[in-house]
């Protein structure tokens, strides 16, 4: 049950996490507009996803930046492939002349940006983990000689 003293900071979250999810909607909105314009052979959502990976590791944006954002857009990753179904239910004409072409069309699109996510991911998470392990290291280095000692 909702209490009146933490009605504003629910109020408030929410808010934060659609602002979150609206940023990273104009990231892939700008970077498809750039990928149209420039006429470059990738997607704007691969795009987006460099031009924020590169954000990110420039410490120009913060992850937490998009922390609430995109977790509320992975709980809800199964609403994104309600259109697909819906389409295939709509053009089956379609589906039973070209099928084959477009189920690889579509395999290799789908596979082909899972891989490229699931990479920077994980080049993201280890770059990320390797830069706390330098800072922490040189965190370590600083301290005394009589306090590393008293941790052994």
């Amino acid at each position: 049950m909702s209490t009146p003293s933490n009605t504003p900071n629910a109020a408030l979250r929410w808010l934060q996490t659609f602002g979150q999810v609206a940023l990273l909607i104009l990231i892939w909105a700008l970077a498809d507009r750039i990928a149209t314009l420039t006429h470059l052979p990738i997607s704007g959502g691969i795009l987006g996803l460099l031009i924020l990976v590169a954000l990110l590791m420039s410490g120009v944006v913060k992850p937490t930046l998009f922390e609430q954002g995109g977790e509320l857009l992975l709980a809800n990753m199964l609403l994104y492939f309600i259109p697909l179904v819906v389409s295939v239910v709509q053009y089956t004409r379609l589906f039973e002349s070209e099928g084959l072409k477009l189920l690889i069309a579509i395999g290799v699109g789908f596979t082909s940006v899972l891989i490229t996510t699931a990479l920077t991911v994980e080049w993201l998470c280890a770059w990320t983990r390797k830069r706390e392990l330098q800072r922490l290291t040189a965190q370590r280095s600083k301290r005394p000689l009589a306090a590393q000692q008293e941790l052994v």
